[in-house]
């Protein structure tokens, strides 16, 4: 089986990084090789990664170049390009998920406000506890949305906090366990986390001893 067609990258700052180059890992840098007939590229760096892409996935253009002109050697000069390139499009999406990132982020502060006033009144009246408990999970919607699992674990606690309120404590203490044991495997992120889970418990506590002092009263 023939040698690969080796590939080296030569970049702005004259360092070079080679591809299939025997006993070497793809992207290692060293300046000293042996002698090769080798073809010589000078590119921009725009148009160079798409050459070297080529180089590296056409099998047959490799094969061709060793074969029937005898290079073993591709050597891409990368140069500066005369003028930048500027992917509108991406940008248009970029902006348009940075956009979208900040008004849910504001959306998200407008809930949480609600959920805590209608968590506080929840207290009293167990229809403010109920629409506490849609608002987490309207905000768990966002959280899904963005993908941040921290986000997630937060809303869970707030809808455990309605379920309590509403005399729910078995499934509140199930939900707040499997956010504890997320919290406990992410500490070191966000330790914030693991607190809010302690402070919940204590709340689930004293209820579940509210009850059973109730029941001895009975």
């Amino acid at each position: 089986m023939s040698d690969p067609l080796i590939i080296c990258v030569c970049d702005y700052w004259r360092r070079c990084h080679y591809h299939n180059r025997p006993n070497r890992e793809a992207g290692d840098s060293c300046p000293k090789l042996k002698l090769l007939r080798r073809l010589r590229i000078h590119v921009d760096a725009i148009n160079g990664n798409y050459y070297l892409r080529e180089f590296l996935h056409q099998k047959v253009l490799a094969q061709s170049l060793r074969h029937t002109n005898g290079v073993q050697l591709v050597w891409l000069q990368f140069e500066e390009p005369e003028k930048d390139t500027i992917d509108y499009r991406f940008a248009d999406m970029l902006a348009h998920t940075l956009w979208e990132h900040i008004e849910v982020e504001h959306l998200m502060s407008w809930l949480s406000t609600l959920g805590g006033g209608f968590s506080a009144l929840g207290e009293q009246f167990e229809r403010c506890a109920e629409t506490a408990g849609k608002i987490s999970l309207q905000q768990l919607k966002i959280g899904l949305r963005l993908g941040d699992p921290f986000l997630q674990t937060r809303c869970k606690l707030y809808f455990s906090i309605s379920l309590i309120q509403r005399g729910q404590l078995r499934a509140a203490k199930h939900l707040i366990r499997k956010q504890y044991d997320f919290a406990r495997r992410n500490v070191e992120k966000d330790v914030r986390l693991v607190r809010m889970c302690l402070g919940i418990w204590q709340r689930l506590s004293y209820e579940y001893e509210q009850r059973r002092m109730r029941k001895r009263r009975n």
